[in-house]
């Protein structure tokens, strides 16, 4: 049996049950309150319909009042009165809103605001009184008819003419009229607060605080808060006030400039700026400066508009001509393409490129040209990758290094007067056992300085490399004579004497050994000098009297603290005499070592940390000692920037897998942190990683970005030198570095053709860490193909010019070099 289908009723023909009142307004004052004015207002005239109750009318007056003020900060300012007149129209019972008032004077509608005057008995007295003010602040502004429409005792029109006379005399800047202006207008009065930002004017620009002062009395609700705005704005400080001007407005900014003294061009000049927005692009920010270069002086426009080119050079070049200016020179050319390899980061190209400017201006000096300050120009553009790279710094002998030191005393020559350039080359030179070297710039500095502090210092230093401890003591007597309280001095000439003490113990001339330590002790006025002098004195006699010598060290390790930092001080001075840890402390009873709290695991960090500052290490048999009770120390108790701190000792200390294990530790705890993160990769790998695939460098990668996003620069490029020194070619020589008579020998390693499931991704991954410029160097490019590649990455962008050299692997992996590269 069939049955007939039942057709769906379409859900616009249902009909929806109505609303009952209540629900209606429920539904209307949620809207009101949610901020929904336009349904409050459909819900409001519904309820009028149904019942001319006189709380539904106030509801819809908010809401027109809301959708008005609404539409105003939208800008749509007829839109917005509709709705005030809207509101008006619902009768007496409705009380007027300054905002409706506000709104017209905006419109230039004076004439209805004029009119609520009239009815002065429907406002309350403090809405009348704003309404004068609004009513005076429109007629300060020129609008004289206000005055006309008000009643002759209205105290708009009454004490206008004395604040129009203040505002005359204001601007003509006549004292003694602006003060009889003033006493005219009653405190009362409309223009109360007009007379107070006068007041403040007088004080500017020699008594700031108290025009601060007089500001602080206007209200944020007053009629003049534009005004007091602007002059709260010309009373900030330089860097404050320019840093505000971008988003004062144009009129409040334009007011603020001239009461600050700005002259019409420099206005004009901040109108343009502003129009370029907060990050102008260069290209415009360049045509601005040439348009004013007469008011800002054509010199100091044209070395401004030289570093806007640096980012975008030698494209760039072109930019000058093409806003008027003249084009660029030979010197400017190279000088702004130095600055555009300051970009690279990469020492030795920036170290060749003011290289090529100072020789440009070398050349010029020898044809002829008298510019005084040309010798000061090449000393500085010799100087400059030092300047800002400190290649010199605790670096080795590499050859960056080296011919950024070739610069620095190739500089000297042209201006000799910079103290500081002598002091890095003397301190580079012993640093990397070059005395000849540091001896030779050490007279030429202390010839031109005789008694300069900071080169008796050094000398000082040369004279303790060279065991010279009379010459030192003497040197350092004359530093003391100028700086008696300098206790460096005292302990880096303890420090020697030690050094040397070691070295007779080790001679086993325990005698000689004695004599250095008791002319130490003239130096060892107290504090980590004269711990370290006692410790060795002690050790010393350790080695003559074993069991007095053992009474008197374990005497000295209770008077420390007798805990890890004790006995950590302890072992480190006896590595230094070459004594067995283990014997050392099985003589004084103290076999196993242990932190006894997070506190004594930090002074024992401190103590480790304060001998390699002094140039200390630690043996193999220390080191492998140490790490027992160092891995079980509290680490867990110590707070996040203490085990960051403890890493970096560490690694310094080369207790790698202390490191290791700290730096897990970290991680478990911060997951992904990237300074743990970098640590715990490189302690796992303290000789480098031969393979980079796999999970330890994929982890490393991601902790490289984390760096990046969250702004820190230094570990993210820590992060990244430990990528590209990680063996980019464990597979063999760069694919570049072959030689063209060398046949292809299939028996030749060096001759086998890349692993294309190893070799190829390990490039890419290094290329794409590194750089277009490391990258090229690392593959080892000959420099036709680096410069094609520079020429390719300005044309079209360095990523692309990445991709490039991706897809040149991939034809290598195949057996071919395109004929385009």
């Amino acid at each position: 049996m069939s049955k007939k289908a039942r057709r769906s009723t379409p859900r616009a023909a249902i009909s929806q049950t109505p609303l009952t009142p209540d629900a209606i307004a429920h539904k209307a004052r949620a809207n009101l309150s949610g901020g929904h004015y336009r349904e409050a207002i459909a819900d409001f005239k519904q309820l009028i319909k149904q019942d001319p109750n006189p709380d539904w009318r106030v509801g819809l007056a908010d809401a027109y009042a809301g959708r008005a003020r609404e539409l105003s900060a939208k800008g749509m300012l007829k839109e917005a009165l509709v709705m005030w007149e809207n509101r008006a129209s619902l009768g007496q019972g409705i009380p007027r809103d300054l905002d409706h008032a506000r709104l017209l004077l905006r419109l230039g509608q004076t004439a209805p605001v004029c009119a609520l005057l009239t009815a002065a008995s429907t406002l309350p007295a403090p809405e009348l009184d704003r309404l004068r003010a609004l009513l005076a602040a429109r007629l300060l502004s020129g609008d004289a008819a206000i005055a006309e429409r008000l009643a002759e005792d209205d105290p708009v029109r009454r004490h206008a003419g004395a604040a129009q006379a203040a505002l005359a005399a204001c601007c003509a800047g006549d004292e003694t009229g602006l003060r009889e202006a003033l006493a005219a207008l009653p405190f009362r009065s409309p223009y109360r607060d007009w007379a107070q930002i006068l007041k403040a004017l007088q004080c500017l620009p020699d008594r700031p605080r108290e025009a601060a002062e007089l500001l602080s009395r206007i209200g944020a609700d007053s009629a003049f808060i534009d005004l007091k705005q602007a002059v709260e704005l010309a009373l900030l400080p330089e860097s404050a006030f320019l840093e505000a001007l971008r988003t004062a407005g144009r009129s409040k900014g334009r007011f603020a400039c001239m009461l600050r003294g700005w002259s019409a061009g420099r206005i004009a000049l901040w109108d343009k700026l502003a129009r370029l927005g907060a990050e102008p692009a260069p290209q415009a920010l360049l045509r601005v400066l040439h348009q004013h270069r007469e008011s800002l002086g054509a010199d100091w426009v044209r070395r401004q508009s030289l570093r806007l080119l640096r980012g975008d050079f030698p494209a760039s070049g072109k930019w000058p001509a093409a806003v008027g200016a003249p084009p660029l020179t030979t010197e400017e050319a190279f000088l702004i393409a130095a600055w555009r390899a300051e970009q690279d980061q990469y020492a030795g190209t920036i170290s060749e490129s003011w290289q090529k400017y100072a020789k440009l201006l070398m050349n010029a000096c020898r044809e002829g040209r008298t510019d005084p300050l040309d010798r000061l120009r090449i000393a500085l553009a010799l100087r400059r990758t030092e300047r800002i790279g400190g290649v010199l710094h605790d670096a080795d002998m590499t050859h960056d290094a080296w011919q950024v030191a070739r610069q620095l005393e190739a500089s000297l020559d042209w201006d000799p007067d910079d103290i500081d350039t002598w002091l890095i080359l003397i301190d580079y030179y012993r640093r990397n056992q070059q005395p000849k070297d540091a001896r030779r710039l050490l007279d030429g500095a202390t010839a031109r300085w005789p008694q300069n502090r900071r080169l008796l210092a050094a000398a000082m230093d040369v004279a303790l490399d060279a065991s010279a401890f009379k010459k030192a003591a003497g040197l350092a007597r004359g530093i003391l004579a100028q700086d008696p309280i300098n206790t460096e001095v005292r302990e880096r000439l303890v420090d020697a004497y030690l050094a040397h003490t070691r070295k007779q113990v080790a001679k086993d001339r325990l005698d000689l050994a004695r004599k250095t330590l008791a002319e130490a002790d003239e130096w060892a006025s107290g504090g980590a000098a004269r711990e370290r002098l006692d410790l060795v004195t002690e050790l010393v006699a350790l080695i003559e009297n074993s069991a007095t010598g053992a009474q008197a060290l374990r005497e000295r390790v209770r008077r420390l603290g007798d805990g890890l930092a004790a006995l950590v001080a302890l072992a480190l001075a006896g590595d230094g005499l070459r004594l067995s840890p283990t014997r050392l402390f099985k003589t004084i009873d103290r076999p196993k070592l242990a932190a006894r709290n997070a506190e004594d695991l930090l002074a024992a960090l401190a103590r480790l940390r304060v001998h390699l500052d002094r140039g200390g290490k630690l043996s193999r048999d220390l080191s492998e000692y140490l790490a027992k009770p160092l891995k079980g120390a509290p680490w867990k108790s110590l707070a996040r920037s203490d085990l960051e701190a403890a890493c970096e000792t560490l690694r310094r200390s080369r207790l790698h897998p202390v490191r290791l294990a700290v730096a897990q530790a970290a991680l478990k705890q911060w997951r992904g942190a990237p300074i743990f993160a970098f640590h715990a990769f490189e302690a796992k790998y303290p000789n480098g990683q031969p393979n980079l695939r796999g999970k330890d460098v994929f982890d490393l990668e991601i902790a490289m970005n984390r760096a990046r996003d969250e702004g820190d620069e230094r570990t993210a490029l820590r992060i990244r030198e430990l990528l590209m020194s990680a063996s980019p070619f464990g597979f063999g020589p760069s694919p570049f570095r072959f030689a063209p008579e060398d046949d292809f020998d299939e028996d030749d390693p060096l001759d086998s053709p890349i692993d294309d499931d190893v070799a190829v991704d390990a490039i890419i991954a290094m290329i794409r860490t590194a750089g277009l410029e490391q990258a090229m160097d690392l593959i080892g490019m000959p420099p036709h193909i680096k410069r094609d590649f520079r020429k390719m990455a300005r044309q079209i962008g360095e990523k692309n010019a990445l991709e490039k050299i991706i897809t040149l692997f991939e034809q290598i992996r195949d057996g071919q070099i395109p004929d385009e590269f």
